[in-house]
């Protein structure tokens, strides 16, 4: 029954995933002004699993306030960025890793990954510990038709 749910989360992702990459931006952009907000698509790689899903990024002029919400909505973790000091404060993460040893790596992973969006680089890896983040820039200048 767990392979069952692993099968279908894993199929579930890739769907998710697939759509979200066929609708980016060629080039990463960051929110550099005040007021500018950025939307990625988001796929954190871990030897223990994966978080993937969309991350908001919204400038309040030194700080950059960021959120990553899974699939389902659900919001797998918030941080801010103060661009002068360089520093990562998290807000909430999700419960698997709401652990201290995890938190300090993602603050410094998190803080290394503002850097390479602020350079146009939408891929970070930590060798250490073996974590991959990947951000797509997501269009969304795109416009349904909701007519009939």
């Amino acid at each position: 029954m767990k392979q069952l749910a692993r099968v279908c989360l894993i199929f579930v992702s890739l769907t998710f995933l697939t759509a979200h990459f066929s609708t980016v931006n060629a080039q990463v952009c960051f929110p550099s002004a005040q007021g500018e907000k950025a939307k990625y698509s988001a796929y954190i790689d871990m030897p223990q699993g994966y978080v993937s899903g969309v991350c908001v990024l919204f400038n309040e002029g030194t700080v950059i306030r960021g959120s990553l919400f899974n699939e389902f909505g659900i919001t797998a973790l918030s941080f801010s960025y103060d661009i002068k000091k360089e520093k990562i404060k998290l807000y909430s993460v999700v419960k698997l890793m709401d652990k201290w040893y995890i938190k300090k790596i993602l603050k410094k992973d998190l803080k290394q990954l503002m850097k390479c969006l602020q350079k146009g680089e939408s891929v970070y890896q930590d060798v250490k510990y073996h974590i991959t983040y990947s951000f797509s820039t997501l269009n969304t200048e795109e416009v349904y038709d909701t007519e009939e």
